[in-house]
């Protein structure tokens, strides 16, 4: 009980708070880990480049409620043990992408104990700008030389979310720049992450080593690893879990690492310090989880019917529900298509759309399905009741 009590809550759903139990990202936390690894190697001298070069930079897409930001968090986390430094950026679409990017500016002259005077004069003019530029001032889009006597200080990873929503001139700035410096073999590493509107977003960027680099897709998780995110903060803490009510609770997550999350919330919660956790206890907060379920449906859907696409999504769910086997991203379209006049073009900005909203999901060039399968019975349900 004193562990229990004295420890932080092990079930933590919300925008990228990182559970005690991180199941299920094991690849992609060792493909972080490789580039931190990479960017704290031997370098050419002591202030120089890096002796083997510096990582690819890497790109984590999925819908909402998957992980991205929880990822971003546990790589921060990751970091600080080690000589090397971590800026994060987490774009809003309302934000002033001038002012945004001088935030930007000034976490990167944000070293403790550095003394900046004693950098070059032409340097020096840009930090000084960085440091006290100020809203209605001439926005600062030359940060190169900046960030090249930050990686003379100490290695860099910079972590980049919600890239769907940056200004596209200034996101190019930023990945131009940073390209140049890590084909230079400077100790820094690029972490992006978004929805799947993160690819169609950097087309209109020109910085094409980005489009090249390989996605990192997440979406649900295996069976075994959500059954582990339910039952290992349990099990750490003295708590038995019933087969029956680690049953339930599985059918409830659904094999999505936010709906894992809230189950095993209200199930914690709901214990009160008994020892054991068993069916009666999990089928008390049924209504509690399904409240919480409904509202993430519901945010998709609002999306998805504010675009006025509610018709197209029906058929694209008629059209992954009627066969066994994944279908392909033309198949999708094209049943989409049907009845209407539309051209190639508006039907595929349409299924980038729902794609980008959650309601389907494509991890590979030739296979989409339903990113939450239970979403479906909720779309159709609520679809009908529109209709009707």
């Amino acid at each position: 009980m004193a562990a229990e009590q004295t420890s932080k809550h092990p079930f933590r759903p919300g925008t990228g708070f990182v559970p005690e139990h991180l199941a299920g990202r094991e690849s992609e936390q060792a493909l972080i880990k490789e580039a931190l690894a990479a960017i704290c190697d031997e370098r050419e001298s002591r202030n120089g480049p890096l002796l083997d070069g510096a990582p690819q930079p890497l790109k984590i897409v999925g819908p909402r409620g998957v992980g991205k930001t929880a990822l971003l968090t546990w790589a921060e986390r990751e970091i600080k043990p080690l000589k090397a430094d971590v800026v994060r950026l987490a774009h809003s679409p309302d934000a002033d992408s001038k002012e945004e990017l001088s935030k930007f500016l000034r976490k990167l002259t944000d070293i403790p104990g550095f003394d900046w005077e004693s950098a070059e004069a032409q340097v020096f003019k840009y930090i000084n700008l960085a440091r006290h530029w100020q809203p209605g001032q001439p926005p600062l889009e030359d940060f190169e030389e900046i960030l090249r006597e930050r990686l003379r200080v100490r290695p860099l990873m910079l972590l980049m979310d919600e890239v769907m929503h940056y200004d596209p001139k200034t996101l190019s700035m930023i990945l131009q720049q940073s390209q140049i410096l890590m084909s230079q073999e400077w100790p820094l590493a690029l972490v992006l992450a978004g929805t799947p509107a993160l690819n169609v977003h950097l087309k209109k960027v020109d910085a094409t080593f980005i489009n090249r680099t390989e996605n990192i897709y997440i979406n649900d998780l295996d069976p075994a690893a959500t059954r582990d995110a339910l039952s290992k903060p349990f099990a750490d803490r003295g708590v038995a879990v019933s087969d029956e009510a680690l049953e339930l609770m599985l059918s409830w997550a659904d094999n999505y690492p936010y709906f894992t999350q809230i189950v095993g919330r209200k199930v914690w919660d709901a214990k009160k310090g008994a020892a054991k956790v068993d069916l009666a206890l999990v089928q008390s907060v049924e209504q509690a989880v399904q409240k919480r379920r409904d509202e993430f449906y519901a945010s998709i859907f609002e999306m998805i019917s504010d675009d006025f696409l509610l018709d197209h999504a029906m058929k694209a769910v008629a059209a992954i529900e009627a066969v066994p086997e994944p279908l392909a991203p033309e198949q999708v379209c094209a049943r989409m298509a049907e009845g209407t006049d539309l051209d190639e073009q508006r039907i595929s900005e349409i299924y980038n759309k729902l794609l980008d909203a959650g309601l389907f999901w494509q991890p590979s060039p030739r296979r989409v399905y339903a990113a939450i399968p239970s979403f479906f019975n909720y779309f159709k349900t609520e679809y009908k009741r529109l209709r009707s």
